[in-house]
């Protein structure tokens, strides 16, 4: 028994996730792979164009985006960005669909860039050379993990009671309800800097602390239709972690309407502390608690994006990411553990594969002040033979004032993939899965003050 105890606690991180198929076999890779799923945290500007800012640029989001972007600015500026996100999980599980919903406010993104022009003496073309350098720092929030499923269904064919290896579980029309409520994101501080070569080349980099925290509660509610009972079983899972990583990028200009942008980001190596358990309300089992620290290398990333201009009134923007997500890699943080470790690694070369992702974006200018954007980006599903079933696709549009000392902009983001729950699990892993469509719709406003 204990040793399906263990798989279960193990399996917590697969079990209540999002955007991932749940049918493999429960290991801590399904949660390495939604650490290395990063977005960009950004202004609500490149939200509402899709987020295609990679060969943009003179946006504060290329702090932790295309840090060459900062190169383009000629003014210092400080900007914050609230959000408002709202999450839709719309679950079948075992022929019956539920809706369920969350809502909740963050802090999207805050910064500041310093712009400082270079010195030239008289005479000397202040278009040639070095022109300037700007440098800055914020933090963004790249991730956000919020979500509530329930899910509900007469189950014919297994119970709760047949995970804990009991020969008489009860099997015949049980009533199980579900629900899950999850909690948490990925974040990062960024500190960066670029220069401005000739007002044609611009090269920059970035360092990225990364703080990671996920908060899993799930519980099975559980009674007999046939025989007279009752449980509840409860999984809680916390995971914390921290992290370093780097970007290099480029953004060239041949003509004052055309730009092409390149940025390289190093892994991101974590350090991850997770600690997970089970219990029942009436001792079916043992209430037990697993902690489990373990070192993590996310996949390098590498970015390409061109915008163009369009008679000084419009910009079309688009990117285009390459991530591998079979090079995932767990090393172990005291020389421990080292055969759940090799487990990991494995499930990752045999469940992963390398992914694109796309993002294309637009604003017209409708006056000299006011801007209307829309955009759209897929992120390509990480599973092998999965067809992009667990990809996930992005909606995007807003509008911008702006005036020569602040603007203000509105960008509105719907967020659109598929998910699987499975609220318990069987030693033939034929246990019941709550096929799930997850929606949220984020709003985002910006502020920037120019200085």
């Amino acid at each position: 028994m204990k040793k399906y105890i263990l798989l279960l606690v193990m399996a917590i991180a697969a079990t209540m996730g999002n955007s991932y198929a749940q049918v493999i076999l429960p290991t801590y890779s399904g949660d390495a792979l939604r650490f290395s799923q990063i977005n960009y945290g950004s202004t609500a500007r490149f939200k509402a164009m899709g987020n295609a800012q990679i060969g943009v640029g003179g946006d504060i989001s290329s702090l932790g985006g295309n840090p060459a972007g900062l190169g383009l600015f000629t003014k210092s500026e400080f900007t914050f960005t609230p959000e408002f996100n709202g999450t839709t999980i719309d679950a079948a599980y075992l022929n019956t669909r539920t809706t369920s919903d969350r809502a909740q406010i963050n802090l999207n993104q805050i910064g500041a860039v310093f712009y400082m022009p270079t010195y030239k003496m008289r005479g000397q073309d202040t278009k040639k050379g070095l022109v300037s350098a700007v440098v800055g720092l914020g933090y963004s929030r790249n991730n956000d993990y919020g979500l509530e499923a329930n899910f509900s269904g007469t189950n014919n064919q297994s119970s709760v009671y047949n995970m804990f290896d009991n020969d008489n579980a009860f099997t015949l029309g049980n009533k199980q309800s579900g629900n899950i409520v999850r909690s948490g994101s990925v974040s990062e501080f960024n500190i960066a800097g670029a220069l401005n070569i000739s007002n044609q080349f611009y090269i920059g980099a970035n360092v990225g602390l990364v703080n990671l925290r996920l908060i899993n509660d799930g519980s099975l509610y559980e009674t007999g239709t046939v025989q007279n009972y009752s449980v509840n079983y409860y999984q809680n899972q916390e995971t914390k972690g921290s992290g370093i990583n780097g970007r290099l990028g480029v953004i060239f200009r041949p003509v004052p309407q055309f730009r092409i942008g390149a940025n390289l980001q190093t892994p991101t190596w974590f350090t991850i502390d997770d600690r997970s358990s089970v219990s029942t309300d009436n001792n079916a089992i043992d209430a037990e608690t697993y902690d489990f620290s373990y070192n993590l290398r996310t996949p390098l990333k590498g970015s390409l994006g061109a915008s163009y201009v369009i008679g000084d009134r419009a910009l079309i923007s688009a990117d285009i990411d390459f991530v591998d997500y079979s090079t995932l890699r767990f090393s172990s943080t005291n020389g421990d553990d080292i055969d759940v470790i090799n487990e990991n690694n494995n499930e990752v070369k045999l469940n992963f594969t390398s992914a694109m992702n796309y993002r294309f974006g637009a604003e017209v200018k409708i006056t000299n002040m006011f801007s209307l954007r829309g955009g759209y980006g897929m992120n390509g599903s990480a599973y092998k033979d999965d067809d992009d079933y667990f990809a996930t696709k992005f909606y995007t549009g807003g509008l911008g004032y702006r005036n020569s000392n602040y603007y203000i902009d509105l960008g509105y983001q719907r967020v659109e993939t598929h998910s699987t729950f499975s609220p318990y699990l069987l030693q033939d892993f034929n246990e019941p899965v709550a096929d799930a469509k997850n929606s949220k719709n984020n709003v985002y406003v910006t502020v920037g003050l120019k200085f």
